[in-house]
C-alpha cells in the first residue's frame, strides 16, 4: 500500500484522526459528568477539581496535537511532504508534548501519585524529544531539497 498520495495510508490515518479529534472535543465537554461517575464508581479518592483541571489542561494540548497531525497528514495526502508547514506542525507538537509532561509532572504531586502519571510523564518527553528531533531533520531535508532544486 502506498504511503503518500490519494487512496494511501496516509488518508486511512487522516480519517482515524479526524475520528479521534472529534471524540476528542466531545469528551471535553462531557468531561465534568464524565469524571464524576469515574470517581463515584471507580476511584471514589479521587479529588474532582484538581483531577479536572488536569484533564482539560492537558486536552486541550493533547487536541492541538491531533490536529497539528492531521495537518502532517493532509500534507501526505497530497504527496508534498518536504513542507515548511509541516516542520512547524512537529514544533507546536513537540511544545504540546512538553506542556503535558509538565503538567502530568506537576499533578503527580496534587491530583494523584501512582505509576500512571510518572509513565505519561515519561511517554510525553519521549514525544517532546522525537517530534523537536524530527521536525530538525524534516527542515534539513527541505533545506537539501531546495538546494537540490536550484542545481538542477
Amino acid at each position: 500500500m502506498k504511503v503518500t498520495g490519494k487512496k494511501s495510508i496516509s488518508s486511512l490515518i487522516k480519517m482515524f484522526l479526524q475520528i479521534l479529534i472529534c471524540t476528542g472535543i466531545i469528551v471535553l465537554i462531557l468531561l465534568p459528568l464524565l469524571l464524576k461517575k469515574y470517581i463515584q464508581y471507580i476511584n471514589p479518592v479521587l479529588d474532582y477539581y484538581p483531577a479536572l483541571i488536569l484533564l482539560y489542561v492537558s486536552g486541550v494540548p493533547a487536541i492541538i496535537i491531533v490536529y497539528e497531525f492531521i495537518k502532517l497528514f493532509r500534507s501526505l495526502k497530497e504527496d508534498n511532504p518536504f513542507i515548511e508547514n509541516n516542520v512547524k506542525a512537529l514544533k507546536v507538537s513537540s511544545i504540546c508534548s512538553l506542556i503535558i509532561a509538565i503538567e502530568y509532572g506537576v499533578g503527580i504531586f496534587f491530583v494523584t501519585n501512582s505509576i500512571f502519571g510518572i509513565i505519561v510523564v515519561g511517554v510525553f518527553i519521549i514525544a517532546w524529544l522525537g517530534l523537536y528531533i524530527l521536525s530538525e531533520l524534516l527542515q534539513k531535508a527541505i533545506e537539501y531539497k531546495e538546494e537540490n532544486d536550484l542545481t538542477i
